[in-house]
Order: C-alpha cells, then sequence, then structure tokens
C-alpha cells in the first residue's frame, strides 16, 4: 500500500510540476529501446564480493519495475532496487521517460542517509538529509546538469536498451549527485561471446564495458532477450569486486 501511494505521489508531482512535452533522446541520434515492459517485473540478482582473489555470498539485489502513467499522458518508468550496504538496507528508487530513459526523478533511502532529486529543464534539485545519533540535517541541492541525462542507478538497463553491435562505442552522461552532477562515460561493446551462467547455462551475450568513475563496470546482456545476466563494478582502490548474476527466469 505504502509503495502505491509514493507511485501515485510520484505522478501527482510530476504532473503538476511540468507540462506534456515531446520526449526527445538523451543523446541526439542515439535511439533506445526498452525491453520487458509495459508489464511490471520483479528481478533478482545474486551478489557476490571478490576481496584478495576470495569470494563471498553478499545476499541479493531485487529490482521491480513498474510502468506509472501521469495525467498528461506520459509513461515513466519506475525502477527500485533494494540491496544490502551500510550497515543496513539501501533501497534506490529511479524514475524515467519509458520511451527514452532519460531521468526525471530519484529518491534514495540509506541507513544514514535520504536523497531526493527531480530533473526538471536542464538541473538537479532535491535535498539531502543526513541521519546521526544527535538529529538530522538537511541540505538542498542544485546541480546544473547541461542537458538531458541517464540516472547512474539504472546504468545496467540504459545499457541493455542500447542498439548494441560489433564496434558499438558511445559517450553517456549519467547523473551521479556526489560527483557534481554530470558525469560523462564512455560505453563500448568488447564482444559478442557465449558464456554459461549457473542459472541458464550457456547463452549468448554481449559483453559490455562501462567507464564508472572508479568502479569500471561490465555488464552482460543476452543478445536473444535483452536481458541483463549479470553485471560486475570493479572498485580499484579497494581492490574489490561486486557481481551480480540473475536467477529469476528469463523472459522469451
Amino acid at each position: 500500500m505504502i509503495r502505491l501511494l509514493e507511485s501515485c505521489l510520484v505522478c501527482l508531482a510530476l504532473a503538476a510540476c511540468a507540462p506534456a512535452r515531446r520526449e526527445s533522446a538523451v543523446v541526439p541520434g542515439l535511439a533506445v529501446r526498452v525491453g520487458q515492459t509495459p508489464q511490471s517485473d520483479t528481478i533478482v540478482y545474486q551478489r557476490s564480493v571478490t576481496r584478495a582473489g576470495r569470494d563471498s555470498s553478499a545476499g541479493t539485489r531485487t529490482i521491480v519495475l513498474r510502468v506509472l502513467e501521469t495525467s498528461h499522458g506520459a509513461r515513466l518508468l519506475e525502477v527500485e532496487q533494494r540491496f544490502p550496504g551500510g550497515g543496513g538496507e539501501i533501497v534506490d528508487t529511479a524514475v524515467a521517460e519509458l520511451g527514452t530513459l532519460r531521468a526525471v526523478a530519484h529518491r534514495s533511502h540509506q541507513p544514514t542517509r535520504t536523497m531526493r532529486f527531480t530533473f526538471a529543464g536542464n538541473n538537479a534539485e532535491g535535498t539531502v538529509a543526513v541521519h546521526a545519533p544527535t538529529g538530522d540535517s538537511v541540505a538542498p541541492v542544485h546541480q546544473a546538469l547541461g542537458g538531458p541525462i541517464f540516472d547512474s542507478n539504472i546504468i545496467e538497463l540504459v545499457v541493455a536498451a542500447l542498439p548494441l553491435r560489433p564496434g558499438f562505442a558511445a559517450e553517456l552522461p549519467f547523473f551521479i549527485y556526489e560527483r557534481g552532477g554530470r558525469v560523462v562515460m564512455p560505453v563500448s561493446v568488447r564482444d559478442r561471446t557465449t558464456v554459461s551462467f549457473s542459472t541458464f547455462g550457456p547463452r549468448q551475450v554481449w559483453v559490455v564495458g562501462v567507464g564508472v568513475p572508479g568502479a569500471p563496470a561490465t555488464v552482460w546482456v543476452d543478445t536473444e532477450t535483452k536481458a541483463v545476466l549479470r553485471v560486475r563494478y570493479d572498485i580499484t582502490a579497494r581492490a574489490t569486486s561486486f557481481t551480480d548474476e540473475r536467477v529469476t527466469p528469463l523472459h522469451g
């Protein structure tokens, strides 16, 4: 009930703050194609952590996809993610245009802070609340974005929606609050190959690299269903890798 109420409030807020507008690509000339929508979906990934060559299980990451509609007829994609972090659970929710994945809003509930942003025009507006034993402090946020942007919390979905092909390469703008807002990342197809997965067996995939600052990512996208089967982030400063592997069934 609470999740439904939050979704409705997001739609009402977006409808109130901006009139309907024609969707346009985040990167001119680069179209994205979102798969497995408009139906809702829940996807679970098994997470493992590699430190100093040793692997250990680190729980799961759950993604819930929902399609929302505003009173102006705009269709939005809400992506809620739950995963362990910061001594508790982190819940990140990104809202984007369904047809372009352009970022519209973001909220993050963490053990030590809460963040809320809306992306309107060329700016990110919002608040960051820090939770401490002595009380909470709230700071306003205003960051210039310089144009349309993707939410870095849905990097893998953006990658899967790209027109992947041998030799594909692009530079995409993502929002990262901690790095000042707009961060341009190189994205490129490294290979098309067959990989064996514990849940699905051998599958043909696109292997895509994303130049996330300080944590370069590799995304394995199923060539047939466009599903993200595996994601790995290599945190270079800590010699640590996080790997999420899909365990829920594929569609199609």
